[in-house]
Formats: C-alpha cells, structure tokens, sequence
C-alpha cells in the first residue's frame, strides 16, 4: 500500500467577492510528488459530505498508480476541495453562511470557491500555480455541476478531462427530476442529525437504510469530520448539551437540493463541455435516487450531448463513492489510463 502524505490547505477570505474560508486537503505520495508531468486531480464531494470523504478512494487511486515495469506512474497529486457550508468549513464560515445563504445554497457558490482556490496563485492556498498543472476535475453529484459551472468564470481554469459520478445534473420539466427532488429534500428534513455521542452516532448510522450500505472506512471518516460538537454544548449546565450533530446542517442540505443551477445552469454547462473536453460518466447501477431515463439523458445526441464514456459499479447507486470507493477508484484509474495514453499519443 502506498504511504499516502495529507497535507491540509486553506484561502482565506478575501473581500465581499469571496467571503469564505475555503478548504482542501492535498495527498500524494514521495513517487507521485516526482512526477512533475502528471496529473492532478481535483476532487469536489457531493451534499452531505465533507473533505475526506475521498481518501479511500484516493488511496487506492494512488496504490493502483505506483510504478511498475509494466506502468509508469501518470497521477502527480490530488486536491480535495471542501464545499465551504459542509465539514470542517461549515463551522469557520458559519457567521458569513448565516449573513448571506441562511436560506438558499446556490451551485455557483461551490463553482465560484473550487475556482477561487484554484486560481489564487502560488503564493495563496494550495501554493501551486495550477495553470502550469494538467488537471483532471472529477466531482460526486453536486460536485460534478459546481464542476460544469466553473466553464463560464474568468480567468479560465484549463481542464484536461471532468470525471463525473452520478453527477447531480438535470433537465427541470422532467418528471423524474421533480421526484428525485421531492425524495432527496424529505430524506434531508427527515434524517436524523442529533447524538449524544460519536459512538452513538456511529451505531446508529451503521443501522441506517442509507448509511449501512456505505464503506465501513469511509463510515468511519464520516463519523470523524461530518460530525461536530452540538451548539448548544455552548450553554452552562444544567441546559448545556454536549452530544454531536452533522457539520453540515438539513437547512443548508436541503438549500442545495433547491438551486435551480442543478437542473438548468449546469446541464447547459455540462452540453458544452462534452464538445469542448473529454467528459467521462460514472453510474452507480442502482436507481436509489432517480430512474435510468435520468442517466440516459446525460447521452442524449439529439441535444448535443457527447460524453467521452459511460461507465457502471455494480453494487452501487448516488452514493457510489460512499458505497464502493475502491471500485469507484479502479473506474477512474482505467479513465486515466486511457486519458494519458491519448495526450501521451499528441506530444
């Protein structure tokens, strides 16, 4: 197994434009950190997550990348960037959240922060000016539109590919649409955010119709950074509660689910970018969340859209990534493969 370094990175808030703390987490290895002509991959999670939701996914990714005599390393690193109302970051920009989107979550905001990190130059942030960087953006749901979205924000930031899972896109006079929306919102209101402690939360979860399907290890890290000491933790006894809620609160979850960027900004993107890039889809075959004429629209030539493959993990639905993160990890390897083969075959 390859001895993955974690290095976590921050931009700090810079005027009214960009008013949030914007996180993210670097991981490479001692190999990769060598291999100045490879990929960097940016990762954007979906709702409900948080940073480090990719790292089992990330660690195989960069296990199955280690140089053999048959394989030459193509990965240099990755940056998993946090979307600033969920984990680690919902707490930092809670004053400005409440300010500006106590009720609304636009997709843009995601867009606009991936974009503001990236482009800070090599001074800010990461410390990598990525416009030198050949970068892959891969995004889950959500992640993936904020992703699309980045198309029309100045200065351009060069894409070599967009990897998408179960990207959370779609067209709003469909029916499908309304329902999946329907079912995600009530879920979100539904759900259980309140424990009195981790290991309840953790016993709980791994009980959950929802919950239970996911990776035990990436369970863990849920339990580990989607989780935060409760507000109310804050009050003198005997009215202090010193239990645990989700970093992400079900008013911000459910703001996400209402922008209408998911299902008209983005598939707009997302129609040109698969003219103008290599687009690769990745399906759960699971239909959790919506039928599979939702997917099939993501293909449909008729309306110009092209992407560059469509791939499936059995065992899986939206949650892919959540469910089977290392077979999420091989399809995107293969992707990548491909992907440098044919730049490889243009120099």
């Amino acid at each position: 197994m390859a001895t993955v370094i974690s290095t976590p990175l921050s931009l700090k808030p810079h005027g009214s434009s960009s008013p949030f703390h914007i996180l993210a987490n670097k991981y490479s290895t001692k190999q990769s950190e060598s291999n100045v002509d490879g990929l960097t991959l940016v990762f954007l999670h979906a709702v409900g997550l948080h940073r480090e939701t990719w790292e089992v996914t990330i660690q195989k990714l960069l296990d199955l990348d280690q140089p053999s005599s048959a394989h030459k390393s193509i990965i240099r690193d990755t940056f998993s960037i946090e979307i600033p109302n969920h984990g680690e970051s919902a707490l930092l920009n809670e004053n400005a959240i409440a300010a500006q989107f106590s009720d609304s979550w636009p997709t843009r905001i995601i867009a606009e922060s991936t974009h503001q990190f990236l482009t800070a130059g090599p001074g800010q942030g990461a410390g990598v000016n990525f416009a030198d960087r050949k970068i892959v953006g891969i995004g889950h749901s959500i992640g993936a539109a904020a992703l699309f979205l980045m198309r029309d924000i100045e200065p351009a930031v060069r894409f070599h590919a967009i990897i998408a899972i179960e990207p959370g896109i779609s067209i709003k006079e469909h029916p499908a649409t309304f329902k999946s929306s329907q079912m995600l919102t009530a879920w979100t209101w539904l759900r259980r955010d309140v424990w009195p402690t981790r290991k309840a939360a953790k016993k709980d979860l791994e009980s959950s119709p929802v919950h239970s399907m996911w990776d035990p290890k990436v369970l863990d890290l849920f339990i580990k950074y989607g989780l935060r000491t409760h507000s109310a933790a804050k009050y003198k006894a005997p009215f202090a509660f010193a239990g645990v809620t989700t970093c992400a609160s079900k008013a911000q979850e459910a703001a996400c689910y209402r922008s209408e960027h998911l299902v008209v900004d983005a598939m707009n993107a997302y129609t040109l970018r698969t003219q103008e890039l290599p687009v690769h889809i990745i399906f759960g075959k699971i239909h959790d969340v919506g039928p599979a004429e939702l997917q099939d629209i993501l293909s449909d030539k008729s309306a110009c859209r092209y992407p560059a493959s469509v791939s499936y993990i059995e065992g899986a639905g939206h949650l892919a990534v959540q469910q089977r993160p290392e077979s999420v990890a091989s399809c995107i390897s293969s992707i990548l493969v491909g992907l440098n083969t044919k730049v490889a075959g243009r120099l």
